[in-house]
C-alpha cells in the first residue's frame, strides 16, 4: 500500500495547529506539526469574541505548509472546540462570534427554566444545564442583536471555517450535538425545542455524518496558496469526538469496563454509548449526551480542565513570575497534604481574568483561608482536578451501574505525570494515559476511514494504540 497523507486541523480554546499524517506502509500513523498558532478571545463593548478572520488565516497558512512539506495530499479536515458559531449573510460573517467564556447568557437560562423545567428540557435534548451552550447564547444573542438571524445562516466554528474553504454549507453531527438543540435518540435537530425556546431551526442547515464530503477547496484559495483543489472532509468535528475515536481501547475490552477522560483546556469525562441515557441519575449528575463517529454518543460531563492552570500561568508570567508547565508541575509535586481546595466547575472559574486571585478568593470565601505561596496555590490546582475527575468517575459508574477497570486519559495533559498519577490515586483505577495528540489523531483517522485506507472505528483504534505510546499508572500511597 502506498503512503497517504491527510491533513489534520486542531483547534482548542487556547492554540490552534496543523499536523500533516502519513500512514505508511506499515500501517503506522506519523504526526508531523507543520504549523501552530495562538488563539485567544478578545474583549470589545463588554463582550468577548474569538477573532474569526485571524483563525481563517492561519488555516491558510497551515494549508500552504503542509504542501510545502507535502505535494500529494489527499483530505485536509477541521476540528474545533464546541458550541460557539458564526453566523453569515451573504457569504460573509455578521460579525465576530461570541466566545463561550462570555457570561451574557447566564440570565437566559433562568429564563428558559420558566418555560422549560430541567427535567422537560433535558428528555428533549439530553444536554446538561451550562450557559456557555449555543441554546442559551442563541437566546442571549437574539435579545441583544435580533437582526442577525434575519437572511443569515449560522454554522458552528469548524462548519463556519470549511465554508469559508469550500463554499459547503451543512452542520456536522458530533459539533451539532453540543448545541444543545439536537435530538439525541434522532441524531437531527430538535424542532419542538427549537418552537419552544423561541428560536428559528431555519438557520441551522441539514445534519451530516463524520466522513462526509465537504467539496474542494475553493479556485481563488488555490490559486491565492498555489495548492491543488483538495478534496475536504467532514470529521468527527468536535475536538473530543475526535480525541475518542483515538482513544486506544484494547479491541477485547468489555464495552462497559473502560471511560475516558479527554483532558485539555477542558476535561471531558465520559462513556461511548449506543444510544443516550437521560435518567434522572443522568440529570441530577449533570451528565450530557453529544455525538461521537458511528452514530454514538458521547455520554460525559464537562470539567474545567488545564484552563485552570494556563489562566494562572499567564497572570504570573504577565506579572514578571515566568513560569513553565514542567515548573508548576515541579512546584506542586514539592507541596505534601496541602489542605485547599477548589470546585474547578464553579462560574467565578470560567471567564479569563486573575485566576490566581479567584482561587484565593474561593479559598477565603470558603473558610479555607490564605493559600501561602505560588507552589501551595498551584498544588490546590492539582489535588481539586484529581478529586473532582474521582467524583464524577463515580458518579457515573452509578449512573451506568458498572465497574469501570481502566480511565483512558487523552490529550496534552497525559504530559503531566503528576496529574495522572494524583488522578490514579484518587480514582483508585489504572489510568492508559495517551496518546497526546488523540485530538488530531482521531481528525485524521475519520479522513483516514472515509479514504478507505482505515476499515471502521475498530480498526483505527488498533492503529492509535500500535502508532503511539501510552503510559499506565497505577494507585500508590504516599504521594
Amino acid at each position: 500500500m502506498a503512503a497517504i497523507h491527510c491533513l489534520a486541523f486542531d483547534l482548542g480554546a487556547s492554540s490552534g495547529r496543523a499536523v500533516l499524517g502519513t500512514l505508511d506502509n506499515n500501517k503506522i500513523l506519523n504526526l508531523k506539526e507543520v504549523h501552530r498558532f495562538k488563539n485567544y478571545p478578545y474583549e470589545k463593548g463588554h463582550h468577548w469574541f474569538w477573532d474569526f478572520e485571524h483563525l481563517f488565516q492561519e488555516i491558510k497558512t497551515g494549508i500552504a505548509k503542509a504542501f510545502a512539506e507535502e505535494a500529494d495530499i489527499a483530505s485536509i479536515s477541521i476540528d474545533t472546540w464546541g458550541v460557539d458559531y458564526v453566523f453569515f449573510r451573504n457569504g460573509k460573517p455578521v460579525r465576530d462570534p461570541f466566545s463561550y467564556r462570555d457570561s451574557r447568557a447566564e440570565e437566559d437560562v433562568e429564563k428558559l427554566r420558566k418555560i422549560l423545567p430541567d427535567k422537560e428540557l433535558y428528555a428533549l435534548n439530553g444536554t446538561q444545564i451550562f450557559s456557555i451552550d449555543t441554546l442559551y447564547q442563541l437566546l442571549a444573542h437574539q435579545r441583544e442583536f435580533p437582526e442577525d438571524f434575519e437572511n443569515s445562516i449560522c454554522l458552528l466554528i469548524p462548519d463556519a471555517l470549511i465554508y469559508m474553504l469550500t463554499g459547503e454549507i451543512s452542520s456536522e453531527y458530533t459539533i451539532a450535538s453540543t448545541t444543545g438543540l439536537l435530538d439525541p435518540r434522532r441524531r437531527d435537530w430538535n424542532l419542538e425545542l427549537f418552537r419552544k425556546a423561541g428560536l428559528p431551526p431555519s438557520i441551522f442547515p441539514s445534519i451530516v455524518m463524520p466522513g462526509t464530503p465537504a467539496g474542494c477547496l475553493r479556485p481563488e484559495i488555490c490559486k491565492e496558496l498555489h495548492v491543488p483543489a483538495v478534496k475536504v472532509v467532514k470529521t468527527a468535528s468536535h475536538d473530543t469526538a475526535s480525541a475518542v475515536v483515538a482513544c486506544p481501547v484494547h479491541p477485547l475490552a468489555e464495552k462497559n469496563s473502560w471511560a475516558y477522560l479527554s483532558s485539555g483546556t477542558w476535561a471531558l469525562l465520559g462513556m461511548e454509548l449506543d444510544a443516550p441515557d437521560t435518567s434522572e441519575k443522568a440529570l441530577q449528575y449533570k451528565y450530557t449526551n453529544e455525538g461521537g463517529l458511528n452514530g454514538t454518543i458521547r455520554f460525559l460531563v464537562n470539567i474545567v480542565g488545564t484552563w485552570l492552570l494556563q489562566e494562572t500561568r499567564r497572570v504570573w508570567n504577565e506579572e514578571g513570575c515566568s513560569l513553565s508547565f514542567a515548573e508548576m508541575e515541579k512546584m506542586a509535586a514539592e507541596i505534601q497534604n496541602s489542605p485547599f481546595r477548589i470546585d474547578p466547575n464553579s462560574h467565578e472559574f470560567i471567564a479569563p481574568g486573575n485566576m490566581p486571585e479567584k482561587i484565593q478568593h474561593y479559598c477565603r470565601v470558603h473558610g479555607q483561608g490564605e493559600i501561602p505561596s505560588k507552589a501551595a496555590l498551584v498544588r490546590c490546582i492539582y489535588d481539586s482536578l484529581a478529586e473532582c475527575f474521582r467524583d464524577n468517575l463515580k458518579r457515573l459508574q452509578q449512573i451506568r451501574g458498572v465497574q469501570l477497570q481502566t480511565l483512558h486519559i487523552l490529550g496534552g495533559a497525559t504530559k503531566d505525570n503528576l496529574l495522572m498519577q494524583l488522578t490514579a490515586n484518587a480514582t483508585d483505577i489504572e489510568i492508559a494515559a495517551g496518546p497526546v495528540e488523540a485530538t488530531a489523531i482521531g481528525n485524521l483517522m475519520v479522513q483516514l476511514i472515509a479514504a478507505g485506507a482505515v476499515q471502521n472505528l475498530q480498526e483505527a483504534r488498533i492503529l492509535s494504540g500500535k502508532s503511539f505510546p501510552v503510559k499506565r499508572y497505577r494507585p500508590i500511597a504516599g504521594l
